[in-house]
């Protein structure tokens, strides 16, 4: 007896004829179902599959499971599970299936023989699961794990600069959950100028291919400044593409407030020393005054006992010369010097004279 080799319509005949219970039983079935002949070919999908993958039935009927569905780099894996599908066994798998638009959404996929009446396999049952969405919290949490097993916070963005996932270490640090920031730029605890200057640190570290650190400061959900020492870390997919950005990021606020400490008593210590300084001149000032005033006495004192007696000396000889026979012109410049010596013993006499106080 010939082989059975069914095709779309056929099979939809056998479903009529089994009765239309089994068949709205595949049509409502909430994973995605894909029956395939002995050759991979695709003879039946549900409503499912063709919400996931946006092909119509008619797209995907009669095309080549595997090479149609899957991406190339995956096809080495998918022929060890044909081998297993002739063999006749069960094979759970997940790999990434491919949409109508270009992306795709990663497939948990149960895999199961099906036989005819004489126990041959003519076929396969595949039941599809979309679970991309585990599937990436896991490898976000992964990475996370990862990158830090401290109480850091831990934030991945996606390609385009924007939060998927934080850690334990972020809420506590922030006080935000994930549900609050999910999809931001971080604006919540931010703000916008670090906002800014964050998304342009991410996008230098995805342009240059290489890890970008610096510090910031961040406002936690009380309203309360943090500075933090950031760190972004770009990873990529097997083409190179950006996938997703790691963000870690280390409280530095006491390290930050000990340094503002030093400063002030830097600035401290050089108001007091420039005080000292101001205060040194004053005493040298003064000190020079002092000195300077210290020898003005003196030359007081001594014009004051000793001048006199040298110009009552000079007095007593211009007195005796004044005595003797002099030309008349030696006797006017006697004369003179005499008149200039008790001028000079005058004026100191009124220079020392005491004060009469009024």
């Amino acid at each position: 007896m010939k082989q059975l080799d069914l095709t779309y319509y056929d099979f939809l005949k056998n479903a009529a004829t089994s009765g239309k219970f089994f068949y709205s039983i595949l049509e409502g079935f909430p994973e995605g179902i894909i029956i395939t002949d002995k050759q991979d070919k695709i003879i039946y999908v549900n409503l499912k599959i063709v919400q996931l993958t946006g092909y119509s039935r008619r797209e995907l009927v009669g095309k080549t499971s595997h090479l149609f569905l899957h991406f190339p780099n995956q096809q080495n894996k998918l022929k060890n599970i044909a081998a297993n599908r002739t063999a006749g066994i069960f094979e759970t798998y997940e790999l990434y299936i491919k949409r109508k638009k270009g992306d795709s959404f990663m497939g948990h996929t149960i895999t199961a023989p099906y036989k005819d009446e004489k126990d041959t396999i003519i076929g396969t049952i595949n039941i599809v699961t979309d679970i991309t969405i585990s599937k990436r919290q896991d490898e976000l949490q992964a990475i996370a794990i990862g990158a830090t097993k401290s109480s850091n916070s831990v934030m991945i963005l996606n390609k385009y600069g924007k939060i998927e996932w934080v850690n334990e270490g972020f809420i506590k640090m922030s006080g935000y959950e994930l549900y609050e920031v999910i999809d931001t730029w971080g604006e919540a605890f931010k703000g916008e100028k670090e906002g800014l200057i964050f998304l342009a640190k991410v996008r230098e570290a995805m342009r240059k291919k290489t890890s970008v650190t610096y510090e910031c400061r961040n406002s936690n959900k009380a309203g309360d400044k943090y500075w933090v020492i950031s760190s972004i870390t770009p990873t990529y997919d097997a083409q190179g593409n950006v996938k997703e950005v790691v963000v870690i990021d280390t409280d530095i606020t006491e390290r930050i407030k000990m340094e503002e400490e030093l400063v002030m008593a830097d600035k401290a210590a050089e108001r007091s020393l420039k005080n000292e300084n101001q205060l040194l001149g004053e005493v040298t000032q003064f000190k020079m005054q002092k000195e300077q005033n210290s020898v003005n006495d003196e030359l007081l004192k001594r014009i004051k006992n000793e001048l006199p007696t040298q110009l009552n000396k000079t007095l007593k000889r211009v007195n005796e010369l004044l005595k003797t026979s002099l030309s008349g012109g030696q006797r006017k410049s006697v004369d003179e010097i005499k008149n200039s010596t008790d001028n000079s013993l005058l004026t100191i006499k009124d220079i020392f004279k005491p004060k009469i106080k009024k």
